[in-house]
């Protein structure tokens, strides 16, 4: 719970600190940076400590991680390749043992292809918030009739079923198999 809540906290942080210097860049005529404003990262790091920086930035990258799966997930149960490819092609920047599945998402329009790197990608991802303190719950769910049968499990932040594998044909086989908090 509190690496999710250090997460959110640091994407919101972040996200002032860039409203603010692209909206200190635009009013500056010269195109001039004003550092004062801003907090560099060693500032960052002597206020924070050097291990929190630490973890807040591996909690930062599993949040930016999850919320791309979730992204990725969403498109497979809506069928769409396209807005599947734009959320691996985040993803695949992130972290160096889900890239090669981000990157086979990414780069296929066709969805049982992307839908076979998610039952890869989902097995990893899974493993890393079981290791994770988890702000929210997130349900591990299984469709025995995924994969032509052979079944597939993903990650939800609900606990009603959306299944990414069987799509709009059938978005609510499958079943709740784990409950992760």
């Amino acid at each position: 719970m509190k690496i999710l809540k250090l997460s959110m906290v640091a994407v919101a942080a972040f996200g002032i600190f860039s409203f603010t210097t692209s909206c200190n860049h635009m009013g500056n005529k010269n195109g001039e940076h004003m550092m004062d404003e801003t907090m560099d990262n060693s500032s960052m790091n002597t206020m924070m400590g050097e291990n929190e920086m630490g973890n807040l930035e591996q909690q930062d990258e599993f949040s930016m991680m999850i919320s791309s799966y979730f992204e990725i997930k969403d498109a497979l149960v809506s069928d769409d390749s396209q807005a599947a490819q734009t959320a691996a092609m985040k993803m695949a920047k992130m972290d160096g043992d889900i890239t090669p599945m981000a990157n086979a998402i990414a780069s296929s329009n066709d969805l049982m292809e992307q839908r076979k790197s998610f039952s890869k990608m989902s097995a990893v991802i899974y493993s890393k918030a079981k290791d994770k303190d988890l702000d929210a719950t997130m349900y591990w769910n299984h469709c025995p009739m995924a994969m032509g049968g052979e079944g597939a499990n993903w990650l939800s932040m609900q606990e009603k079923i959306q299944n990414p594998y069987m799509g709009q044909k059938m978005p609510g086989c499958g079943s709740v198999k784990e409950t992760l908090n």
